[in-house]
């Protein structure tokens, strides 16, 4: 099972390859603008923020961040897992690395935005708790999503 740890600024070309094969490669969602992969550790590796790797044989398998809001609410963002390690516990193993982060940090509530396209991913989401909400709160992020959850922890 591959390992998480925390990203790592000589992963920072892999990390960007992996996210981007995902959105553009697999799931054709290109034309959106993404500086915050450019700039990991000035936006997720703040003191309630982060943003984690899960590593096989030295490779990028997955990713998974959050970003803090304040008023205890954290965003999920950037959680992928490579096509051949889907179905195999290591989404969870990354969720529940960023809910332990959370709980830490003393995070009340996770919102999250994803697409219709990434029907896997919004059934794992219900899955682990998360509940379908019409819109994030303001002070989160506007982004291209279509589909927003929360999780209360």
């Amino acid at each position: 099972m591959a390992r998480i740890i925390q990203f790592k600024r000589e992963y920072s070309e892999a990390t960007v390859k992996f996210i981007l094969d995902i959105l553009e490669g697999e799931f054709g969602i290109t034309g959106e603008e993404r500086p915050d992969l450019y700039k990991i550790p000035e936006i997720y590796q703040k003191k309630k923020s982060n943003f984690w790797l899960a590593m096989e044989n030295n490779e990028i398998v997955g990713t998974a961040a959050l970003a803090d809001y304040g008023k205890n609410q954290g965003y999920l963002k950037r959680m992928y897992v490579g096509k051949e390690f889907r179905g195999t516990g290591l989404a969870k193993k990354l969720l529940d690395t960023v809910l332990a982060f959370a709980r830490e940090k003393g995070f009340e509530e996770i919102y999250l935005g994803t697409v219709p396209e990434m029907a896997a991913a919004n059934k794992f989401y219900q899955r682990n708790g998360f509940k379908r909400v019409s819109k994030i709160p303001a002070a989160l992020p506007e982004c291209g999503d279509a589909i927003f959850y929360v999780l209360k922890i």
